[in-house]
């Protein structure tokens, strides 16, 4: 069973393979062959020319599919899927079977009954499961975790230009997916209604989404997701009763502005306003009136942080910063936000 404490670790290096030699598979090979208590043994892809192509740049061995690298007996200890998200379940039990601690890409499964039963089996044969929800180590959310939120709203917008990667998914499981996991993880509480909409434009599900979710401690949350914007854009606004965060993923930078601080500024303008100084208020600049508090951020790969925690987890047998239970929380609110949008699906009219 997985020990809830740490222990020394093992002196040998992890052995691993990667499942899909795609854009996200070869980050994973280029970051466990970078570490030093890692061994990249193998990498899997349906596709010859990609998986060889992967092989010869890290010098590792090359398989047609899981099953063949398993025959190979050369008994990997861990694992990263970065196959189609269709294929995580099947792909995930041969590993689970042979023994082998798995990480997998977000989202965990396209269902919210695929994600119980990788869980399960994940549990029947005693293997760690990570989910790769790799926002969660984005410099800006560790940051984040430096202070204690008690969110109250939370604003995100996450819009980019068609990359033309994930259209077998919607834009909900493609991107919405890391906001879920961060909002609903920041909250810690269950979500009580979801309200949703969403456009189809150049794939066969939704290309644009917004969803408003309320959680059961009243916590409201207001997602924005698009893969059609011209420009990306990652933001999150978060208030709270004594604070007001402001966060940009892509820049990787934000601020803090907290009522406590600022409370002696805010007093005097609340007096001058009550006694109706109209004019002299009018020639305040409210936004030097308050101290803001730049996030210390510490720059990071987001992917490289998520795996050396994967690894860590392996070696000494305890429970991954992620869980599988995360990764079904976040496909289960996806899942529901995805229900509300055919739900409120737009008719035009005559």
């Amino acid at each position: 069973m997985l020990k809830t404490s740490n222990t020394q670790p093992p002196t040998d290096t992890v052995r691993v393979s990667v499942i899909g030699a795609g854009r996200m598979g070869r980050h994973h090979a280029r970051i466990y062959s970078s570490l030093a208590d890692c061994d990249l043994i193998a990498i899997v892809d349906s596709d010859e020319s990609r998986r060889a192509d992967v092989a010869a740049e890290y010098q590792c061995r090359a398989f047609a599919s899981v099953r063949e690298m398993l025959e190979a007996d050369i008994h990997p200890k861990a694992a990263s899927i970065a196959a189609p998200t269709v294929h995580h379940r099947a792909i995930a039990a041969e590993l689970f079977d042979a023994g082998v601690d798995t990480l997998i890409e977000k989202p965990l499964a396209p269902t919210v009954a695929d994600c119980h039963a990788i869980i399960q089996h994940a549990q029947r044969c005693d293997r760690i499961l990570q989910v790769g929800h790799s926002e969660r180590f984005n410099p800006v959310v560790r940051a984040l975790a430096q202070h204690c939120l008690e969110p109250h709203f939370i604003e995100v917008q996450r819009v980019s230009p068609m990359t033309f990667r994930s259209i077998d998914i919607g834009v909900v499981l493609d991107m919405m997916i890391h906001d879920i996991d961060i909002v609903s993880h920041l909250v810690g509480s269950p979500i009580k209604s979801v309200a949703a909409v969403g456009v189809s434009v150049l794939s066969s599900f939704e290309d644009i989404a917004n969803a408003r979710l309320v959680f059961t401690n009243g916590c409201v949350a207001n997602l924005t997701a698009s893969r059609l914007a011209t420009k990306t854009e990652r933001k999150m606004r978060l208030f709270s009763t004594d604070m007001y965060v402001s966060a940009d993923y892509h820049k990787k930078a934000g601020v803090v502005i907290r009522r406590t601080a600022n409370q002696e500024q805010l007093d005097r303008l609340k007096t001058k306003i009550h006694m109706g100084e109209v004019a002299e208020l009018a020639d305040l600049d409210y936004t030097e009136l308050v101290n803001y508090e730049p996030l210390t951020i510490e720059d990071r790969e987001p992917l490289q942080v998520e795996i050396e925690a994967f690894i860590s987890a392996v070696r000494h047998r305890t429970a991954p910063p992620v869980t599988g239970t995360d990764g079904l929380r976040a496909v289960d609110i996806a899942e529901k936000i995805t229900e509300s949008i055919a739900e409120h699906a737009w008719q035009s009219v005559p």
